[in-house]
C-alpha cells in the first residue's frame, strides 16, 4: 500500500480531513454493492421481478434508488433489459433531485457533460417528459453510448449536440432554466479500487482538472437564464476542483448566487464559510455510496420561462396513438418522420437553428396504411396499452424474446403486444405458429455498452 501515489494522497488529504481520516480511507477503500435507479415516468412494476431476482433494500435519502444486497447480475433482468432500471450510484443521483426541485414544470435544461447517460436519464425521468433536455458529449465514442441509454430508457424530450462544453455560450448564450454541470475530473473517488486512475494521480492532473473546470463552470453559467440554476457536482475530492472551482465563479460573476442545499450543506472543507456553509461533501460511507461534491448556484434575476406550444399530430398519428395508448396525452409532443420512421421528440420550436445529433425516441416504422411499433416505444408508454391488447409471456420467452429469438405461440395469438406480467416486452408479428421478433436489433449489438 506504501507506493508513491498512497503517501502523496495521504499527505494531501490526512490534514485536511484530521481525526476523519481513518475512517474516509476506510470508505474509499471499500467496494461497494450495486445500485439501481427505478424508472418512474413510466408507472411499470419493475419492482416485483426485482425483488423476486434479488435481495434488494430501498434507500431513502435517494430517490428511487436501491442497493442490490447480494452478487447478481443485474442486466439478465427483464427491467434492465427493457429500461426500468439503471445502475448507478446513489450519490450520483443527488445533482439530479437538487437541480429538478427547483425547476418550473416544463424546463429547459443542459447537461454539459452528459456521456454514458445515467444522470440524463435520471433529468428526463424526473421531470417526466416534459420540457426539453439538451445532452451534450464531446466523445464520439461515448456520445453513442449516451445516444444508446437515451434510446433504451425511454428519453424523448433529449436531444443531443457534440460541442467542446467550453464554447457551448457561442451557441445557448442566456437559454436555459437550469443547468446540470458533472464535470470532467480526476477521478479520486476511485483511487483506492482503481489502478488506472492510481497511475494518472497527482497534483498536475488535478490542477489540469481544475482549470478545465473553472472554463466550463463560466461558460455554463453564461448559459444560463437571468432566475436559472446551475448544479455543480464532481466524484472526486479535492479542494482544487471542488470549492476552488465555485470560488472562481464568484469572484467573476457578480450575478452569481451560491444556494445552500439543505440536506446537505455545512460540509465544505475551504475554510470559508460563505462557501463551506453552502456546498455539499457527500462523504464515501462503507459498503453504500461513492464520495460526491454538489453546489447550486443562481443566477441573479426572475426566472421568464419558455412558452410550449401544443402538438399537431395528422390523423395517422392520431389513429396510432389511440390504437395502441388510447390514454396518453400526446399534447407536448412531436413527431419527426425521416426514411419512413417516427420519431417523438418534444419542443421542436425551442432552438429550430440547432442542428441535433439526436432527436427523441424511435416510435415506429411507416408500412402503409398504418404503423408498426418499436419496441422501444412500447417499454415506454406500455402502461398505457389496454389490458385486451396485450399477450403475456411467460418468463422464459421474455427472456428469449429479449435476446431476439422469435417466440413459438398457439393458435389464440391474435395481439401485437407482448407483455411478462405487467412489463411490457416488445412488439410482435404472428407467422404461422411463431411470434417473429421486432425487437430492434441495436438493443442486441449494445449488450456490452457503457451505461
Amino acid at each position: 500500500m506504501e507506493s508513491s501515489w498512497y503517501s502523496r494522497f495521504k499527505d494531501k488529504y490526512k490534514p485536511l480531513l484530521k481525526d476523519k481520516y481513518d475512517e474516509f480511507e476506510q470508505g474509499l477503500s471499500t467496494p461497494k454493492r450495486k445500485h439501481i435507479r427505478l424508472q418512474i415516468t413510466r408507472n411499470i412494476d419493475y419492482l416485483t421481478e426485482l425483488s423476486t431476482l434479488y435481495n434488494i433494500k430501498a434507500l431513502n435519502n435517494y430517490k428511487h434508488m436501491y442497493q442490490i444486497q447480494d452478487e447478481s447480475n443485474i442486466p439478465d433482468s427483464i427491467s434492465f433489459q427493457t429500461g426500468g432500471a439503471y445502475i448507478m450510484n446513489p450519490s450520483s443521483i443527488v445533482p439530479v433531485q437538487i437541480l429538478t426541485s427547483l425547476l418550473p414544470d416544463n424546463p429547459v435544461i443542459l447537461d454539459v457533460s452528459s456521456a454514458p447517460g445515467g444522470k440524463t436519464c435520471a433529468l428526463s425521468d424526473f421531470t417526466h417528459r416534459k420540457g426539453l433536455i439538451v445532452a451534450n458529449e464531446i466523445s464520439s465514442s461515448r456520445l453513442r453510448s449516451l445516444h444508446f441509454n437515451l434510446e433504451k430508457y425511454g428519453c424523448y424530450n433529449v436531444k443531443t449536440v457534440s460541442m467542446d462544453g467550453r464554447l457551448l455560450s457561442n451557441v445557448f448564450a442566456d437559454s436555459f432554466d437550469g443547468i446540470l454541470l458533472d464535470a470532467p475530473c480526476s477521478n479520486e473517488n476511485k483511487i483506492f479500487r482503481n489502478k488506472t486512475v492510481q497511475a494518472s494521480w497527482g497534483d498536475d492532473l488535478v490542477n489540469r482538472m481544475a482549470d478545465l473546470q473553472k472554463d466550463l463552470i463560466l461558460t455554463a453559467f453564461d448559459c444560463l437564464k437571468e432566475g436559472g440554476f446551475l448544479v455543480y457536482s464532481t466524484c472526486t475530492l479535492s479542494l482544487e476542483e471542488n470549492e476552488l472551482v465555485v470560488k472562481y465563479l464568484l469572484n467573476n460573476r457578480a450575478n452569481a448566487e451560491l444556494i445552500p442545499i439543505e440536506q446537505y450543506s455545512k460540509s465544505g472543507l475551504l475554510g470559508e464559510s460563505y462557501i463551506d456553509d453552502n456546498v455539499a461533501r457527500i462523504m464515501p460511507e462503507l459498503d453504500i455510496i461513492d464520495g460526491f461534491f454538489v453546489a447550486c448556484i443562481k443566477k441573479a434575476g426572475e426566472l421568464n420561462t419558455y412558452n410550449f406550444i401544443k402538438s399537431k399530430l395528422d390523423n395517422k398519428q392520431k389513429d396510432f396513438f389511440s390504437t395502441y395508448f388510447p390514454d396518453f396525452d400526446y399534447s407536448n409532443m412531436f413527431i419527426n418522420e425521416f426514411d419512413r420512421k417516427g420519431y417523438i421528440e418534444t419542443a421542436n420550436h425551442i432552438f429550430p437553428k440547432v442542428k441535433f445529433k439526436r432527436r427523441g425516441l424511435t416510435a415506429y416504422k411507416d408500412i402503409g396504411k398504418t404503423f408498426e411499433p418499436y419496441s422501444q416505444l412500447i417499454w415506454e408508454l406500455g402502461s398505457y396499452i389496454p389490458i385486451n391488447k396485450r399477450y403475456n409471456m411467460s418468463y422464459e420467452n421474455s427472456v428469449k424474446y429479449l435476446k431476439g429469438f422469435d417466440i413459438y405461440a398457439d393458435a389464440e395469438y391474435n395481439l401485437g403486444v407482448l407483455f411478462n406480467d405487467n412489463i411490457p416486452i416488445g412488439y410482435t408479428k404472428q407467422v404461422g405458429n411463431n411470434l417473429k421478433n421486432k425487437l430492434d436489433r441495436y438493443f442486441l449489438y449494445g449488450k456490452n455498452i457503457e451505461w
